[in-house]
């Protein structure tokens, strides 16, 4: 569960380098969802993962909880098929396997630039950031959704591009797909989500017991 956990992650925070120009319909789209997003201070909800291989017919599944406060604090807790935790404060990222019990704490300043997971966080912009395409491939089966390629300009490792879907008339974002240049995939489903509500900020911060093995990725 561990690699599952870990490959959301690193599908989130490396990208490939292109070039291309946004025209205005196309940057009123970008807008419109960085302007949404922009506008929820918090949320909480539930999420589905699946990973599809380009080796296997049968996608691997994961399941939990997320949450969010704006600005850089988040909260992945998965349920299903193994317990893990992946929280952030904005500042440290701590990634927790209870059946290793060992934690993985690295600097979120180290991972986040010019990625998908800085737009989650809110610090990044997806104009800047990344170059809207037409769609390629239709890797999300839901006709009542928008549809978004985008291609990241930074390169940092393999993944080709992504998809975000989301609502054609609130634009809430509802689903996030990560292609890797070896032909993978990955779907990232936001379900049962509320919005702007009072959360427990002390819920983004992980506190490491004397028992606990630690991982210190930035060394």
């Amino acid at each position: 569960m561990k690699k599952t956990v870990n490959t959301i992650w690193i599908a989130l925070i490396v990208w490939t380098l292109v070039g291309q120009t946004v025209n205005a319909a196309e940057s009123d789209v970008l807008n419109r969802i960085q302007k949404r997003y922009q506008e929820i201070a918090s949320f909480k909800g539930s999420f589905t993962q699946r990973n599809f291989s380009s080796r296997s017919e049968q996608p691997r599944s994961a399941a939990g909880l997320v949450s969010y406060i704006r600005p850089g604090k988040m909260r992945w807790d998965y349920q299903k098929p193994d317990e893990q935790l992946l929280v952030t404060d904005g500042i440290t990222l701590w990634l927790f396997d209870p059946l290793l019990e060992n934690v993985t704490v690295q600097a979120l300043k180290k991972v986040t630039p010019g990625t998908p997971l800085e737009f989650l966080l809110g610090a990044g912009n997806l104009e800047d950031d990344f170059i809207y395409r037409p769609v390629t491939r239709n890797l999300i089966d839901n006709p009542e959704v928008l549809v978004v390629e985008l291609e990241p300009k930074n390169s940092i490792a393999a993944l080709e591009f992504i998809q975000l879907a989301v609502d054609p008339e609130t634009y809430d974002f509802l689903q996030i797909v990560l292609v890797d240049t070896q032909g993978n995939h990955r779907v990232i489903e936001f379900k049962e989500m509320e919005y702007n509500l009072t959360l427990d900020e002390d819920q983004f911060r992980f506190e490491i017991s004397p028992d606990m093995e630690v991982i210190y990725a930035d060394q």
